[in-house]
């Protein structure tokens, strides 16, 4: 496209263009475009040609790339003035401008900056960087070559700058294609990412993808331990027969850049003048090399390390391949946390499903009905601290107008003590012919439970009564449990009853003494749980059995059935609690001779 005419001027032999071109990347070049156009039309000859177009689009491209956002409304300005004997051109920005170098000199392979500069700087045969408040201007001259007058113009020195603009354009062209490689090698993790996928195999591939691209010719891949205690080896590239790298305590104190990189945050080089200690596990993996070793976290947390390493000592890795490293060892860091959140998930909703088991079991164990047992009458409550307790109750007609009573604590929660609780329920239910005989019946079921509840280091308390309605009276003998409180009308308040014993799974051949109690008309007895007398107030104080002997002598002589006395109690321990959320497992059975 050909420059507007109004633009073109004529001074002293010379003739000059004007472009304006909005401040994005696009425009630039486009304008760029316009001025090689404009150039060809004067017979400037291709080498001039190329040479400017290269060091305008630099300077464009750098005149937009550092623009503040509120410049960004401003254009970017070219003049070129053409003349027989050399061509100069003017870009104008309105950056914040920079201090042009004293000596422009080809960067480092390394380096990600400065390569425009010497571009520039070795197109053209002088450069002048004129800085002002509102805006600056970069002023280019060079010689025309297409057999002007040239001035004392050296090709050789002409053939230097290009030999060194040839590697300078090489090394982007290498970095431009690595870019792309990573690019295309992202894209297809990416569809990867949230699979559920084998860590170690993404891992694999992924590497290997990065040794290719980054030309390293080691890796060694560690990743933080469960406990955040140690960086354990998930690959060691390649994979060299018989060698195993030990875990690494990131508390040792020994030289090792893996433990340097995780506590410093920070990449840790070695080459041949620091090269690794010797006592550094990696010098197994990577002997006389030179390397870079990347600690990656998310959300501020230690993932684990990488390394990538080099045979030629005289070829370390650039800043371009340090930046593949991160952006690929970062990509599989977030692989790791997905696949570690889903396992999380999944383990939650088995844990999820298994409590719901074991809520399905206890409640499955709970008698759906009293048994009726004149003249005494039965009410009981079981409620949990949590989805499962380790509480139980039972209460299972004799066939004779009789009632066995057993409330126990298992202890522990979850499916253990629910399938413990079944167990119980199973043995002693198995046992019709002593229960009339308590302690009996808990000898028999501590022999039988013993065994396996010793193996898991758990054990059972328990309390069974056995009700015996033509003697008006009750049996009772407890493992290890609470109590049983016993209130009679007229009396002063409530007494406890009972020897403890030892609970059942404690000891194999324990005898329990039973105890025989008169419950005459009136009379009112509670058995309980730890998790009533325990229940704590905002204090934190303990109700202990004291109080709880009061509170059950009021609620006795308040009452005059069991489904009332029981609700009258439940009520009072919730008052005492102030209406906290249970700590522990609650259940109770009352039993009342009626009048």
């Amino acid at each position: 496209m050909n420059p507007n005419p109004a633009s073109v001027l004529r001074r002293e032999n010379r003739i000059a263009v004007r472009l304006e071109a909005a401040c994005n990347f696009a425009a630039v070049r486009a304008a760029t475009q316009q001025a090689r156009g404009w150039l060809a039309e004067l017979g400037v000859g291709e080498t001039d040609l190329g040479a400017w177009e290269l060091a305008l689009v630099e300077a464009a491209n750098n005149a937009v790339k550092y623009a503040p956002a509120a410049a960004r409304q401003l254009p970017v300005t070219l003049e070129i003035s053409c003349g027989e004997t050399d061509i100069e051109a003017r870009v104008t920005d309105h950056t914040l401008g920079f201090e042009w170098p004293t000596e422009v000199a080809l960067p480092e392979v390394e380096s990600e900056s400065g390569r425009g500069l010497f571009l520039i700087k070795s197109l053209t045969d002088s450069v002048a960087y004129l800085r002002d408040a509102t805006q600056n201007t970069l002023i280019l001259r060079r010689a025309r070559s297409d057999g002007g007058a040239v001035g004392g113009f050296d090709p050789g020195q002409l053939q230097r700058r290009l030999t060194e603009a040839e590697t300078a354009l090489a090394d982007m062209t290498a970095e431009l294609a690595s870019s792309y490689e990573s690019l295309v090698a992202m894209f297809r993790y990416s569809a990867e990412l949230g699979a559920q996928t084998e860590v170690k195999d993404f891992s694999n591939r992924l590497v290997r993808d990065l040794m290719q691209i980054a030309e390293a010719d080691f890796v060694v891949l560690r990743l933080l331990s469960a406990d955040g205690r140690r960086l354990e080896t998930l690959l060691t590239l390649p994979e060299t027969a018989g060698l195993q790298l030990p875990a690494m305590v990131l508390t040792e104190t020994r030289a090792s850049v893996e433990i340097s990189a995780a506590r410093n945050r920070q990449d840790i080089w070695f080459d041949a003048q620091e090269p690794l200690a010797a006592e550094d596990p990696l010098c197994a993996a990577m002997p006389d090399s030179n390397g870079v070793c990347h600690a990656f976290f998310v959300a501020n947390h230690l993932v684990g390390t990488a390394t990538l390493g080099r045979r030629a000592a005289s070829k370390p890795f650039s800043a371009a391949q340090v930046n593949l490293l991160h952006t690929f060892i970062d990509f599989l860091a977030i692989q790791i946390v997905n696949v570690r959140l889903l396992d999380e998930r999944t383990a939650t909703r088995v844990t999820r499903r298994e409590l719901q088991i074991a809520a399905d079991i206890q409640r499955s164990l709970l008698p759906a009905k009293l048994p009726v047992c004149p003249p005494f009458a039965l009410s009981a409550a079981c409620q949990s601290a949590l989805q499962i307790g380790g509480d139980f109750y039972d209460a299972i007609p004799g066939g004779d107008g009789s009632v066995l009573l057993v409330i126990a604590d298992v202890m522990g929660k979850g499916v253990p003590a629910a399938l413990f609780a079944a167990v119980l329920r199973s043995t002693i239910r198995s046992m019709p012919q002593l229960f009339s005989q308590p302690g009996e019946l808990l000898a028999a079921t501590n022999r039988t439970l013993h065994f396996d509840l010793s193996r898991v280091d758990m054990f059972i308390t328990a309390q069974v009564v056995y009700l015996n309605p033509q003697r008006g009276e009750i049996i009772s003998a407890s493992a290890g449990h609470c109590p049983l409180l016993v209130w009679q009308p007229g009396a002063a308040g409530a007494v406890a009853l009972g020897k403890p014993g030892f609970p059942l799974g404690i000891e194999p051949g324990v005898k329990y003494i039973p105890t025989v109690t008169p419950l005459p008309p009136g009379a009112v007895a509670l058995l309980y749980t730890d998790g009533v007398s325990e229940a704590r107030n905002p204090a934190g104080e303990m109700l202990a059995e004291k109080n709880l002997l009061e509170m059950f002598a009021e609620t006795a002589a308040r009452t005059s059935d069991t489904e009332a006395a029981k609700h009258f109690l439940l009520q009072r321990l919730s008052d005492y609690r102030d209406y906290a959320p249970l700590t522990d497992d609650q259940t109770l059975i009352f039993i009342r001779h009626l009048l």
